[in-house]
């Protein structure tokens, strides 16, 4: 994806094949543009397609511009920020035809280097390429042929022309300020690529954003692009973790305006923030991350604006958690399908998330001067429910259900373990301050899940993971692919317990398995490969950025920023200069 980070995002797909791609329920095609984002207008009716496929690369650059090669020749494609118009930099090697798809009622004019269509908004579409109007089933193509170096300018509501030259120069210089905003890294133990990877991943979760309403999409991948309310959570605090605080904002106050006082949905349409009620799993831990959430961006900012204005839905939330830990028989939060969506149950990352949110909670109201005692009273209930039921002796258990025992014939409902007794999620919460993470506890727990679920090097789920094999996705060679944010989770929990050597090593295997810097969900746990149906992953960037800015800072002198600047600086230097040797710039 790509936005202009104030009214534009777009989708899009690069053409380059999907192995069975029926199987998972895709389509191979062009690349193109689509899902044309425009603010209140919603998704304009167009697409653009280019003929490259199929395409054999494509990257996010630094400075914000996707290029693709295929056959055809390169395309690089930019939204510069703040601009209502994306642009395209044509490199044909053969003929490159760029098509245009038209609603049939729209009128389109054209002239010399330029074509306006008749819609609302209007649009105006400015070429240097070989104009013709074709009618295909009901739908009028503009279809734009280059032999030589071109561009492609499509604008939305505004008929102003820019000159190639001046829209590089410009995203460069606003993308590079952007940039420049982000948090320093201040390690020195790392490589340059973790460095660049930490600033790409920057971009593509804010390229993920609404620029409208604040949500974040799970992925561009047709079958995640909704706003999880669990993975928009993660990329809110990586965002703020890296200082762009306005972006956080944006997405917390969104979701604070829509918390009904029961519970949110699992996840909503990216594009107008309805919730998906065909998807009405429940998923409680979403309740946890937005008080963890909105705790780190008080810490970050100590705005007490920002805390008043999201405290009614808080409150909302507190009172909830309060009320389930109270009428439970366990004096847990209720069962649900947690962070996996595939068991029902009482589960550990949900209990365990939503414990440390009613934490930071009490927390947030001892800031706010109001009383804090019964919510540290249910917090302290719901921290002793879980170990008591979870922990035994050597690991917790992932997912408990409810049982019946039979005793002198009376029953009595009990907890016992579910499915896979190893499972990677319980990671994360034990690095999070759900206890020690230097616990003896913490660390049985840990190297458990070390113990039965590395895979290739990185963690896998969970024992029997046959998502991407046999079960929706067909994409992997073989049952339990390492995840990335498994992985990551893992590398957050070295932190936690000083082994910096072993979280560089674990962020530099997230970094080798990424798609030229995009990490994916999954890899394949046979070839190593990224699996391609969920790549790239929002919440992989996101677990990226938190493990990275976690890491231990050198004594800090001005010599960190320096170097840091150097590495991105040369980086957009290079970009800047394969594109300025192109003839298209200089005419």
């Amino acid at each position: 994806m790509l936005s202009n980070w104030k009214t534009i995002n777009v989708l899009i797909t690069t053409g380059i094949p999907i192995p069975n791609s029926t199987l998972n329920g895709f389509q191979n095609s062009n690349a193109s543009i689509k899902n044309i984002y425009f603010g209140n207008s919603g998704i304009l009716p167009y697409n653009i397609s280019f003929n490259v496929y199929p395409s054999y690369y494509a990257s996010l650059n630094l400075n914000n511009t996707i290029t693709i090669k295929g056959n055809n020749g390169i395309i690089n494609i930019m939204t510069p920020p703040y601009l209502n118009l994306i642009f395209v930099l044509i490199y044909p090697k053969n003929i490159l035809k760029s098509s245009i798809y038209i609603p049939l009622n729209y009128t389109i004019s054209i002239y010399k280097d330029e074509a306006i269509i008749n819609g609302t908004p209007s649009i105006y579409i400015y070429f240097n390429g070989t104009a013709n109007i074709i009618i295909e089933n009901n739908t009028k193509i503009l279809e734009l042929s280059y032999n030589t170096n071109g561009y492609l300018e499509f604008s939305i509501n505004g008929s102003k022309y820019y000159q190639p030259k001046y829209l590089i120069n410009y995203n460069n210089n606003e993308v590079n300020n952007w940039l420049y905003k982000s948090k320093n890294i201040k390690n020195f133990e790392i490589s340059n690529n973790l460095i660049s990877d930490y600033y790409l991943s920057l971009l593509f979760i804010k390229d993920s954003q609404n620029p409208i309403t604040g949500e974040f999409a799970a992925s561009p991948s047709p079958i995640y692009l909704y706003n999880w309310l669990r993975d928009s959570s993660f990329a809110a605090m990586a965002l703020q973790d890296g200082n762009h605080l306005n972006s956080s904002y944006k997405y917390w106050i969104w979701e604070s305006n829509i918390f009904s006082g029961n519970n949110w949905y699992t996840r909503y349409n990216f594009y107008n923030g309805e919730p998906d009620i065909s998807f009405g799993i429940p998923e409680l831990d979403s309740i946890g991350l937005f008080q963890i959430g909105v705790y780190n961006y008080f810490q970050i900012t100590h705005n007490y604006s920002f805390l008043t204005s999201v405290l009614p839905a808080l409150n909302k939330t507190i009172q909830y958690e309060i009320n389930q830990i109270n009428n439970s028989k366990f004096h847990l939060m209720p069962e649900d399908l947690s962070v996996w969506e595939s068991n029902m149950g009482y589960n550990f990352w949900t209990q365990s998330i939503d414990d440390i949110g009613l934490y930071y909670s009490s927390l947030i109201y001892q800031y706010l001067g109001i009383n804090n005692s019964l919510i540290k009273y249910y917090e302290n209930l719901l921290n002793e429910s879980i170990i008591k039921y979870f922990w035994n002796g050597k690991y917790f258990y992932p997912t408990l259900n409810k049982a019946v025992l039979y005793i002198n014939n009376t029953q009595e409902i009990i907890l016992s373990p579910a499915y896979s007794r190893f499972d990677s999620s319980t990671i994360l919460p034990l690095s999070l301050g759900f206890i020690s993470p230097e616990s003896n506890t913490a660390y049985s727990d840990v190297n458990q899940e070390i113990a039965h679920l590395t895979v290739l090097g990185g963690l896998s789920r969970f024992i029997g993971d046959d998502y991407h094999y046999s079960q929706s996705l067909y994409d992997s060679s073989a049952p339990n692919p390492p995840w990335i944010i498994t992985t990551l989770f893992l590398a957050y929990y070295y932190e936690q317990i000083n082994n910096i050597t072993g979280a560089i090593n674990l962020l530099n295997w997230a970094y080798n398995h990424s798609q030229n810097g995009l990490l994916p969900e999954a890899i394949d746990p046979n070839y190593g490969n990224p699996l391609p149906t969920t790549s790239p992953l929002t919440w992989s960037a996101s677990m990226y950025i938190i493990d990275i800015l976690n890491l231990p800072q050198n004594t800090s002198n001005k010599l960190d920023e320096i170097i840091s600047w150097i590495i991105i600086i040369v980086l957009l230097i290079a970009i800047w200069y394969v594109m300025r040797n192109r003839s298209i710039l200089n005419k």
